[in-house]
Parts: C-alpha cells; structure tokens; sequence
C-alpha cells in the first residue's frame, strides 16, 4: 500500500502544487492522475516516487516513511514506467530490459545473473515482447517502446509502477493499448500502478480508479463509475476534455 497523509508540495516561489492530500494505493488496480494544471500532476508523481519530500503530511510506501534518509530505498519500491523511458537503442530488447539507462551510461556493466534473466524474459511476456527480445530497440514502435519500458521497470520486481503523461507520448489508440496492458500487470503481478494522463474520457476508459487534483486539493478520488462528465467538467473547469 501506499499513503498520503495531509501532503503538502511547494514550487519554487512557495506556491502550494499540493496541499493537504489524503489518499490510498492499493495492489492489483490501476489508479489514473487526472489534473488541471501539470504541475500538480508533476508534483504528486514526484512525491510517490520518492524524487520530491513534502513540504507538509507524509507519504508511506509500504510501511516506509518517506525522508530525506528513505528516499532511495522508497525509490527502489516505486519504479518509472512511461512511455519516455529512454533506452539504448542500438541494444537488443532484452539487453534494454536488463540494464537501466544509469548503469549503461557509467559502465557498471555486468553479466546478469540467472535471476535476473529470468525475471526480464518473464517481464517481456506479460507485455507481450517475449518474441522480440533480440530485435535492436531502433525496430520497436513508439507503442512497444513504451511497453518495453513497461518491461523494464516490472523486471526489477517493484511494489508500484508509474507511468507519467501517457496520452503526451502516445496517440489515443496508443495510449488505451498501454493503459490495458499495465491494468492487466496490475492485476496479474498484483502491483499498484499510477498513471497520469490529460484526457478524462481516456481515464474512464481504462483505470480502475480515477484521482483528480486542482487548486492543488484533492477533488475526486473514486472508482471509474463515479466520474462523470459533469464531475470532470466541474471538478477540472473545462481543462481538460
């Protein structure tokens, strides 16, 4: 499970993004991020993943605190997802699934362990990648490229994936495409998954849960079922369609 406790984020000038955010993440549903400016989105994403400390409130990552002092190991519970996951494209698929973008740029390369072979072949299957694994990245489409990284990040055996802007990176039928196949991740690997996305009728189409920020208060937070149109006209001002 993960918390928010009264969160709180500031900007840079001081400017609450987030302010008093209580909610809960639970394994085996897709939760959808749904917020009127981009910021807001930014920050929440920031603070589940352990990039940002709040200002005020708390979040709890599996019974872990978040601080200055947990942020990497709450970093190693919550991995990045979306489709803006760079890779190294003249590497085969597998090669990408195996080696984060970090450990190739400094060359800390080593030969993976069974283990861990396993777990990227098993990751790649649940994407449906499992055929292409020696194919070079540069042959992948923008659509495989982003369950690639989907791949990638369920190989390191997480608590919770998260995928930011979907419908930014991918066209509409993309972006549903990617949206089923990690609510499916969800469910079968019994994972929290967050992503955020700009358009309503995309979150209603495809999560399980739909959360809604503006003015940086929490203003919706409930099943696909309850949001409505005239919920997402209201609650979002007409900022997003």
């Amino acid at each position: 499970m993960i918390e928010f406790l009264g969160v709180g984020v500031r900007d840079g000038g001081g400017t609450w993004l987030l302010h008093r955010v209580c909610a809960q993440f639970e394994r085996g549903e897709l939760t959808a991020v749904v917020t009127a400016r981009h910021a807001e989105g930014r920050a929440f994403l920031d603070a589940l993943t352990g990039r940002r400390i709040p200002a005020e409130g708390r979040v709890w990552v599996e019974r872990l605190p978040l601080m200055r002092e947990t942020a990497s190991r709450v970093r190693g519970l919550v991995t990045e997802a979306g489709p803006e996951v760079p890779f190294t494209d003249y590497r085969s698929v597998l090669w990408n699934t195996l080696v984060t973008p970090s450990a190739a740029l400094s060359g800390l390369l080593r030969f993976p362990r069974r283990s861990e072979r396993a777990a990227a072949t098993r990751a790649l299957a649940a994407v449906r990648l499992d055929g292409r694994w020696r194919e070079r990245v540069t042959s992948l489409t923008s659509l495989e490229r982003a369950r690639l990284a989907l791949a990638r990040a369920l190989a390191r055996r997480p608590r919770a994936l998260i995928l930011r802007d979907v419908d930014g990176a991918l066209g509409p039928e993309d972006s549903v495409t990617l949206l089923a196949t990690a609510r499916a991740v969800a469910r079968t690997e019994r994972l929290i998954v967050v992503a955020s996305v700009a358009s309503a009728a995309l979150a209603r189409s495809c999560a399980d849960r739909v959360v809604v920020l503006a003015d940086g208060l929490l203003v919706f937070d409930g099943p696909v079922a309850g949001f409505t149109d005239e919920i997402a006209s209201r609650r979002l001002r007409g900022a997003v369609g």
